[in-house]
């Protein structure tokens, strides 16, 4: 009889898991960025509301190899807001990147010289680029980590330095997001 009872307790489980949803990508970056609906939410997002916001990405967590999970994290920002009815017009969207992360911003040559591997991060970058996501690039990290500017990808601009960076978009009105 427990052995029957368990049994039915771990199907009932098995059942409820495959019926749980899988998060979705899109609508604005497609292959990056998944997100859950959250229907069940308590709070309303502003309507009209303009979302200025900054990545600070300074880390790369996992392989050279591997896709920097702080850069998708600004596709799924970007994702889960036009899900849920923010045009994309209304997020205006700055990432300052420094550290580790500041090889997200090397073109494929410049990554393979010195990784000997392709720029995993680059198609992701291009593609946020191209929906006017702004990048800064930190001179001070370039300088102590041997970056050249010209081993940076199209979209990256220089900025005197990341704090530098920080303070102007935050006197801009750019909300922080530590990543």
């Amino acid at each position: 009889m427990t052995h029957r009872i368990l049994l039915a307790v771990c199907l009932i489980f098995i059942a409820v898991a495959s019926l749980a949803e899988e998060p979705g990508m899109g609508p604005i970056i497609k292959d990056y960025g998944p997100t859950y609906p959250i229907d069940f939410r308590d709070v309303a997002l502003e309507e009209d509301a303009v979302y200025k916001v900054m990545f600070d990405l300074s880390a790369y967590p996992g392989e050279v190899a591997s896709l920097n999970s702080n850069l998708v994290s600004v596709a799924r920002y970007l994702n889960m807001h036009a899900r849920n009815g923010v045009a994309l017009e209304n997020m205006d969207i700055a990432v300052v990147i420094h550290g580790g992360a500041l090889k997200n911003a090397l073109s494929h040559e410049a990554y393979q010289a010195r990784y000997h591997a392709d720029n995993p991060n680059l198609d992701l970058f291009e593609k946020l680029d191209a929906v006017g996501v702004k990048f800064y690039i930190c001179g001070q990290s370039m300088r102590f980590q041997g970056f050249e500017k010209n081993e940076l990808a199209g979209p990256a601009k220089v900025a005197l330095s990341a704090m530098t960076m920080l303070t102007v978009l935050q006197n801009n009105g750019y909300a922080l997001l530590p990543w």
